[in-house]
């Protein structure tokens, strides 16, 4: 009985580590949400759409200060 609630307890903990390295290795995304949202367009913060696994994200000024700015609109005080 120890050795099953062992196995069981390591199963879950190892479900757990799993699902949170997951989240934290999945790429963010931007959504057609956030135009919705903000009313803005993908090219108002990107030069160039950016395709998925590319490290540059060839962000405008207005991108720039966007990511600053904790993915936020600079002024915005959510």
């Amino acid at each position: 009985m120890k050795l099953l609630n062992l196995i069981i307890r390591l199963f879950s903990v190892g479900i757990g580590i799993l699902v949170f390295s997951t989240a934290l290795l999945s790429p963010l995304n931007a959504t057609s949400q956030f135009t919705k949202e903000t009313g803005k367009k993908c090219a108002d913060c990107h030069s160039k759409v950016p395709k998925k696994g590319d490290k540059d994200l060839y962000l405008t000024e207005l991108g720039k200060k966007f990511k600053e700015n904790g993915n936020k609109l600079p002024g915005e005080n959510k």
